[in-house]
């Protein structure tokens, strides 16, 4: 059975991007995928320590000992993830950055990839500006960095005009919730 995880970066679980995760994450159970997923903000993940542990050992393994050492596991037996994020201030949630900075060990000092070209990623981020355009270089540049560790960037979506309590939820909005579904139907395809 093939495996994926949903790293929701959002400190809201019943929020916009949780929402459109789990959307995701029907798609990927009904093509018959095991999930699992892991809510950032409910780890205790320090930022990298620049100690270059992984590069002068030229090994994928963190000398940092938190909660990264599950998502290390994880990212190591899932033949996909999902990263949902809301966009804070033109980029990613603080959680999801900590996360992207921990993939330090996935990245050669060459820039060379150590996580296997197979293993897919796809995205989902919310925000609450109408423009959906208006944040596309900070998030490109995310997923090029998540990139940078060998996983395939397959598809990414951007959900906006978006915000809980203040604005028609997203489960109003059809479009974002099938393509949300779409992406995690297609991940492993």
């Amino acid at each position: 059975m093939k495996k994926a995880t949903i790293f929701i970066g959002s400190p809201r679980k019943s929020g916009s991007t949780s929402i459109l995760a789990a959307e995701s994450e029907r798609g990927l159970k009904e093509q018959g995928t095991e999930t699992t997923t892991v809510f950032l903000n409910n780890l205790k993940i320090k930022g990298c320590q620049a100690c270059y542990y992984c590069k002068k050992n030229n090994i994928a393994e963190c000398a940092v000992n938190d909660d990264m050492q599950m998502i290390h596991r994880l990212l190591q037996e899932s033949d996909g993830i999902i990263v949902a994020s809301p966009i804070y201030f033109a980029g990613v949630t603080a959680q999801t950055k900590a996360w992207l900075d921990r993939l330090f060990p996935y990245i050669g000092m060459d820039l060379s990839p150590k996580l296997p070209r197979s293993k897919k990623a796809s995205f989902i981020f919310t925000q609450n500006q109408p423009d959906a355009r208006l944040f596309e270089t900070p998030i490109g540049t995310f997923m090029h960095m998540v990139g940078l560790t060998g996983l395939s960037i397959k598809d990414h979506m951007i959900a906006y005009d978006l915000d809980a309590g203040f604005k028609p939820p997203v489960t109003d909005k059809r479009e974002f919730m099938d393509r949300a579904y779409w992406i995690g139907e297609d991940l492993l395809k």
